[in-house]
């Protein structure tokens, strides 16, 4: 046999394997006599057939096994040589069906190639960094959120605007209860919910033991769901409540009072015996803040760096675009996935392959590695992000590597996580070699510029309203 380059370019290179028959007929018999003695033939003893007959009934099937083995280690010993880094596997090419029902064939065989061109030079682009300033305003802000966050349920005598109210509500007419009326006992209501501020008003400051009189359907602007769980009524008669009032006889209240700054809430959210004071709860909540907007900088110049990398240098990569998307199509139909393998977006995977090659590239480039033990600590940390997001600051540790486990038990989760963390080094790692320019901001602006579309939808539905 013989294996050559037939066309070679950036990307792409393609193979010819001159076959004869003497190349395979000694692998060919071989593999015959092994199918003979393990063939089980109706009138012979099991292993006894004739080989003529086995080559009669299964010959041709041997022999392209044959010729498959053979060809198939010849060609990935001909990569290996000349230290191909192929994208996938060499694809054979239509014509080789044909060619393989002859004695002596010419097989022909595509490889899709990683690039060997890399443009690293970034001269021509400035980017910013963002510093970050802490105000004292904003520590005090989100030490009262962290309060609420951690905040009781308590009794109280009079309703104020966040209440938790309970007690009987009943339909009435002129001044007292409707006969044969509306009637529902130990009903909740929420005032902070209800959308009409003059309904709501009559909620307010109003104590135990007193009765508000009100209109459901206006209070909650006849919304369906509102109406039909307060007073146990069917859909279809929400539209017969507009005009009619009830009466609402208050039995409880109860409300979310902030968390105290006492020690209790100084260990729960700061770990114990970590702060003891006001002071030092925002000393400590500062350094976080800081921290994480710091972190929030660095992410913002990555994501500005990565879309550069994927509008202005990946594009530039040489690849053979179609018979990526052939070889990646017929790895989907292997496994199974038909369905996935017919609706491949050509241009979204080659694009998403090209930024890659090019970030793995870099990041060779700047010997820069992701461990087991980085993702890990990625997938920890974002857990505990979580957490602390719902204002447990200080969960405890095998609860946080349990969740983060769980998370990376899908495959899919876990490389998502090596690329961020990948992206992130090669961020940090530009930081020094890119041209920068400095923008000073607090971290509300800092945060308007990482949500702009976010932003723009709240401004929106405000002017909705």
């Amino acid at each position: 046999m013989n294996i050559s380059i037939v066309e070679q370019k950036e990307g792409f290179v393609r193979l010819q394997v001159d076959v004869e028959k003497d190349n395979y007929q000694e692998a060919y018999k071989k593999e015959l006599k092994k199918v003979a003695q393990g063939a089980n033939i109706k009138g012979f003893r099991a292993g006894k057939a004739p080989v003529g007959m086995i080559e009669k009934m299964f010959g041709e099937g041997v022999r392209l096994e044959a010729i498959n083995h053979l060809v198939g280690d010849l060609v990935d010993g001909f990569i290996k040589e000349k230290e191909f880094k192929v994208i996938g596997w060499a694809i054979p090419e239509e014509s080789n069906t044909e060619e393989m029902t002859k004695d002596d064939m010419t097989l022909y065989f595509k490889l899709a190639l990683y690039p060997s061109e890399y443009d690293f030079n970034f001269d021509d682009k400035t980017f910013t960094k963002y510093e970050v300033t802490i105000t004292d305003e904003e520590v005090a802000t989100r030490l009262e959120e962290m309060q609420k966050a951690n905040a009781d349920l308590q009794e109280t005598d009079t309703v104020v605007a966040d209440a938790i109210v309970g007690g009987d509500i009943a339909e009435i007419e002129g001044d007292t209860r409707k006969e044969g009326g509306i009637l529902k006992e130990n009903v909740t209501i929420y005032p902070q919910f209800m959308k009409d501020e003059e309904e709501q008003k009559k909620f307010i400051d109003a104590g135990k033991g007193s009765v508000v009189v009100f209109n459901p359907y206006k209070a909650f602007e006849g919304n369906a769901a509102e109406l039909t769980s307060l007073l146990g009524i069917e859909k279809d008669h929400v539209e017969e409540l507009k005009d009619k009032e009830f009466s609402f006889q208050i039995e409880t209240i109860r409300h979310m009072v902030p968390a105290e700054l006492d020690q209790k809430f100084f260990d729960t959210v700061f770990g114990e015996d970590q702060v003891h004071n006001e002071e030092e709860a925002k000393t400590k909540l500062k350094e976080f803040m800081q921290s994480s907007e710091n972190g929030n900088a660095e992410y913002k110049f990555t994501q500005d760096f990565m879309e550069y990398v994927k509008e202005e240098k990946a594009p530039k990569l040489q690849l053979a675009d179609d018979l990526i998307v052939e070889w990646y199509t017929d790895n989907l139909k292997r496994n199974d996935e038909e369905e996935k393998a017919e609706k491949v977006d050509k241009e979204a995977l080659i694009s998403s392959l090209k930024r890659e090659m090019y970030v793995r590239e870099l990041a060779n480039r700047e010997e820069l590695k992701v461990s087991d033990e980085d993702i890990k600590g990625f997938a920890y940390e974002m857990i505990r992000s979580q957490f602390a997001q719902m204002g447990w600051h200080n969960p405890d540790h095998e609860i946080v590597a349990k969740y983060a486990e769980q998370q990376l038990s899908d495959s899919n989760f876990a490389y998502s996580i090596e690329m961020n963390i990948l992206e992130q080094k090669v961020g940090k790692a530009m930081l020094d070699k890119v041209k920068l320019e400095t923008k000073q901001v607090n971290a509300e602006e800092l945060h308007e510029i990482l949500n702009p579309k976010q932003e723009e939808e709240t401004a929106t539905a405000e002017e909705e309203k």
